[in-house]
């Protein structure tokens, strides 16, 4: 009887938080005959509201940089600013390639 009443509990609140906001509300099926189209609905930041029974499922876009830890992130920035000014490595052919990786 709880855990019913939890769910719809849930299921009103993602209703509402889905009424306000951007959202598409979909049934499973639904979502599978067409995966790519919602898919690139929510890459432009649809979110997308699946239902499977009683359960929900929300489908965000989430960017690489929020999945990513403090020092990944603080490697790959430094990696761009070396990139845009200059700080790089031409390499040519295998031979290029070997001494470059025996010098790191």
């Amino acid at each position: 009887m709880f855990i019913q009443i939890f769910v719809l509990i849930l299921y009103k609140i993602c209703k509402s938080f889905a009424q306000n906001m951007d959202t598409i509300e979909l049934t499973t099926t639904e979502f599978r005959q067409n995966q790519k189209k919602f898919l690139d609905l929510a890459a432009q930041g649809v979110s997308i509201l699946i239902c499977r029974g009683k359960e929900l499922f929300l489908l965000n876009r989430v960017s690489i940089e929020s999945r990513l830890d403090d020092e990944t992130q603080r490697k790959i920035t430094q990696a761009r600013e070396e990139f845009n000014t200059g700080e790089t490595a031409t390499i040519n052919n295998p031979a290029e390639l070997k001494t470059f990786l025996e010098s790191l």
